[in-house]
């Protein structure tokens, strides 16, 4: 839970700190404003996916999911939870960081924290090289004749 809050006070901390450098964009819709004219959905679809997240990293037994997996997911509800809060107090999410590869677009913080903790979990998830519970005991129920 600590890294979740730290993701949500790292965003709305360096926005206060940087807002005399750089310059804000509203967002009302999800990423490259999509459903920008629907809010209250992208609301309840980002609320339902933070609590989910939080769920997870909070109530999965620790064998079923390994360290670097869990801070992955604690990483993106972080960003998620701070994404919705701006949008459940503000109406919209602010964009601070300007992409250096698409002019038009700007992202913030918990952008980052998103996309990193997906990365991640992702990487986590694909490392693990153990077998499944349910295909060691395939095996040994029925070995292999050769």
């Amino acid at each position: 839970m600590s890294v979740i809050a730290a993701c949500v006070l790292i965003e709305q901390v360096a926005r206060v700190l940087l807002s005399d450098f750089v310059s804000f964009t509203y967002n009302t819709g999800a990423a490259f404003s999509i459903l920008s004219s629907s809010p209250g959905i992208i609301l309840i679809c980002s609320g339902v996916s933070c609590a989910v997240l939080i769920c997870v990293c909070l109530f999965a037994p620790g064998n079923k999911i390994n360290f670097l997996t869990r801070l992955g997911l604690s990483i993106m509800a972080g960003g998620a939870l701070s994404n919705f809060l701006e949008r459940f107090f503000l109406g919209h999410v602010i964009d601070w960081i300007p992409s250096p590869i698409f002019f038009a677009i700007n992202f913030n913080l918990a952008d980052v924290e998103i996309s990193l903790g997906a990365l991640i979990a992702f990487l986590a998830i694909m490392s693990k090289t153990e077998e499944p519970e349910g295909q060691k005991e395939a095996a040994t129920l029925f070995p292999r004749s050769n």
